[in-house]
């Protein structure tokens, strides 16, 4: 028997070293080993989910730099701008134009290259555009703003 293919097979079983291993333990490793297979196999596309979504995230930003650059806030508030709001507008344009981009941390702003953000600064940022978004509509829809007269 040990000249057949399943001999030869079982010889080497013999030989090998699980050679010392009981056959009812086998079906116990391959659960465990395939359970830490699955387990990289799902953490491996968790990672590869973040990159993406940070590369997304960094596409738009690039994009939202390029908007800044070219005068976005003062087009935003399209109206005669006092000098208190000139100021603002100019020295977005400049951040703008240094790569500088807003982030926000226990209600504190503060500015970053954008070629230094990370991962772990994306919700600092989306905090702070989110700040952004709600100061331009006070201003220009006169939301939080008590009405005059």
């Amino acid at each position: 028997m040990l000249e057949t293919e399943a001999g030869r097979d079982l010889k080497e079983l013999r030989d090998g070293p699980h050679r010392e291993e009981r056959a009812e333990r086998w079906p116990e490793d391959l659960a465990r080993k395939q359970a830490l297979e699955r387990s990289r196999a799902r953490a491996e596309d968790r990672s590869r989910a973040r990159r993406a979504a940070f590369e997304s995230f960094m596409r738009e930003e690039l994009r939202e730099l390029e908007l800044r650059k070219d005068g976005q806030l003062a087009k935003l508030l399209d109206k005669p701008l006092p000098a208190a709001l000139l100021r603002l507008v100019s020295e977005d344009r400049r951040q703008a134009e240094e790569g500088l981009v807003a982030l926000m941390s226990n209600g504190r702003v503060f500015y970053k290259h954008l070629e230094e953000l990370t991962e772990e600064d994306m919700p600092a940022r989306v905090a702070a555009n989110r700040l952004r978004t709600t100061w331009l509509k006070e201003r220009l829809d006169g939301w939080l703003v008590p009405e005059e007269g």
